[in-house]
């Protein structure tokens, strides 16, 4: 590229002199180029035409086959495309360019996860926190493929992490509580969903796991009151159902019938919304 190129010494006394005319165009031309591309793909990315945005990145690519940055572009748009195999290969060959890039491994671990290869999610992560260990989205994030894996403890040793770095962390609370209540520790997850939403009253995460806790200490009443406050920031077909199902524990057959339905009209082939209607 023209910036990367020194000026030339002559041959004379050290006198300098500028590129010629059909040098400076080999050169200037594709840097112009290049960054043109990546900002059209950009662009195209931005509004939803990943077709585009495709086809500028391929020009990027075949203009600085190894430039990380194009194909980092190119593991979003596949991974907003759905290809997931293809955000991986990108995303990899991205990291064999800069092995340093957050955002490299960040994309990478979100592809994994994507198609449920977990353990290597993981291993992602760990890779980031190497270079970069207090990444808070890291280690909440590791603490989330743990969870999906059954290894509870060590996802609660990853938002503790995060807590020590961030203790208004809400997230991270919210997801602790989770943690604890699958291992069987009611008091714990109650705390750390307390935590959470006095951080955010509104978080919706966390007043859903409180739905779970209440649903299984079969606190009907409380299980009511935290799906009103839950379906009030955002409708969930599960929610509908198990305020359903809570109503039908008060003995409320009509409240109970009306959750169904909700449920049934957000998710049509919901088996439990519809076994629920039969009672």
């Amino acid at each position: 590229m023209a910036g990367d190129v020194p000026p030339a010494s002559g041959p004379r006394g050290g006198r300098m002199s500028v590129l010629p005319p059909e040098t400076a165009r080999r050169f200037l031309p594709s840097v112009d180029r290049l960054e043109t591309a990546m900002r059209a793909a950009r662009r195209s990315l931005d509004r939803g035409d990943l077709e585009g945005a495709l086809r500028e990145d391929d020009i990027a690519i075949h203009l600085k086959p190894e430039y990380d940055a194009a194909w980092l572009l190119r593991g979003h748009i596949f991974r907003k495309d759905g290809n997931i195999p293809g955000a991986i290969e990108a995303f990899a060959h991205a990291l064999k360019i800069n092995g340093e890039s957050q955002e490299g491994w960040l994309g990478l671990a979100s592809s994994l996860h994507a198609v449920g290869r977990y353990p290597e999610e993981v291993e992602a992560y760990d890779r980031l926190l190497q270079i970069q260990p207090r990444s808070l989205e890291a280690w909440i994030d590791k603490g989330a493929a743990l969870h999906d894996i059954g290894d509870y403890r060590g996802a609660i040793a990853c938002y503790d992490k995060v807590l020590a770095m961030r203790p208004e962390h809400a997230p991270a609370w919210s997801n602790k509580g989770a943690a604890l209540l699958r291992l069987g520790d009611d008091a714990g997850a109650a705390r750390s969903f307390d935590e959470a939403l006095q951080l955010d009253p509104d978080f919706f995460d966390a007043m859903a796991n409180r739905v779970l806790l209440c649903r299984k200490l079969k606190r009907h009443g409380e299980t009511v009151l935290w799906a009103d406050r839950a379906l009030r920031v955002r409708e969930a077909p599960w929610l509908w159902y198990v305020k359903g199902q809570a109503h039908l524990g008060l003995g409320e057959s009509t409240l109970a019938m009306k959750a169904f339905e909700r449920a049934l009209a957000l998710d049509p082939k919901s088996k439990e919304a519809k076994a629920g209607l039969r009672k």
